[in-house]
């Protein structure tokens, strides 16, 4: 018994390992490009609004970019980090819970990336172009780059965990912990669990509200669309 639990803990050990090594290889190797990345990004964006970017602390040259360099290893990294997770867990899965959680662990990087990028394509672009038109056209906006990079990356990185709903329906029904039309019932629910999620990821305003808990309550209904039981 305890011979097992020592071997449990040393796989555990050598999965996590695995997984930092391979996010320290990624930020090494992403690293020399992280001036790069911030300049592209801030271009992109800077077609939308006309936010002057500024530097409050002295630091904040070296560490914003340090801090965008860390995200893009860390999403570069999670495909890789929830295969050792799942490679961990498989002995003690039945089969069919195997093939349910491998399957939708390739979906689920996929829509993570996918939310990602309807943040940056949709979302910032209209959110941005919003608090800069609703003011007096007098004032001229500017704010320090770790603001804005840490508005940037936590809308973007609730967009890539909002996208993941059709993949948490479709496995609840899988796996069997509840039914499609349990699930059907519970709509309202969803739809104000939705708005809080939204408020908790996106500024206080009710333009990037909408623009995240509507896709939310939308991919929850697409994730009903596209998952059966046999009690349906």
């Amino acid at each position: 018994m305890s011979e097992n639990l020592g071997t449990h803990f040393l796989e555990l050990r050598n999965r996590i390992l695995y997984s930092l090594s391979f996010f320290f290889i990624a930020f090494v190797c992403i690293y020399p490009f992280n001036n790069y990345f911030f300049n592209n990004i801030v271009d992109y964006l800077q077609t939308f609004t006309t936010i002057d970017l500024i530097a409050v602390q002295v630091a904040s040259p070296f560490i914003v970019p340090l801090k965008l360099s860390a995200f893009i290893a860390a999403l570069i990294s999670i495909p890789f980090m929830l295969y050792q997770a799942l490679v961990f867990m498989s002995p003690g899965l039945y089969p069919r819970e195997r093939s349910v959680i491998f399957s939708r662990t390739i979906i689920g990087s996929l829509l993570f990336f996918l939310g990602v990028s309807f943040c940056f394509l949709v979302v910032l672009p209209n959110v941005l172009n919003f608090f800069q038109t609703v003011g007096p056209e007098s004032i001229k906006v500017s704010t320090d780059i770790s603001n804005f990079l840490s508005f940037v990356l936590t809308l973007s990185f609730g967009f890539g965990i909002a996208f993941q709903i059709p993949l948490i329906v479709n496995a609840l029904i899988k796996l069997k912990i509840s039914t499609k039309i349990k699930l059907k019932s519970y709509r309202g629910l969803v739809l104000i669990l939705c708005f809080i999620f939204g408020m908790i990821f996106t500024p206080p305003d009710i333009i990037s509200q909408f623009l995240m808990a509507v896709p939310m309550y939308l991919l929850f209904e697409i994730g009903l669309l596209f998952s059966n039981d046999k009690k349906t």
